[in-house]
């Protein structure tokens, strides 16, 4: 019905949306993960570690509200 859409390069310079980094689209186009995924929960505890030495706590649970 509709062809595929494809506009030209463009330097985006107002208030937004700006030109996103090719790396930030290639994350946003890669498959989606669950929240109970097994590699979703590694990375979260990756996470968590890392917020453990940010804050200076061994709180087993750290993690951002």
């Amino acid at each position: 019905m509709f062809g595929q859409i494809d506009p030209p390069q463009r330097l985006l310079m107002g208030p937004g949306p700006v030109n996103v980094h090719p790396r930030v689209l290639r994350a946003m186009a890669a498959d989606m993960l669950g929240q109970f995924d097994p590699e979703m929960t590694g990375y979260m505890n990756q996470t968590m570690a890392l917020y453990r030495q940010v804050f200076m706590t061994e709180n087993r649970w750290t993690f951002l509200v």
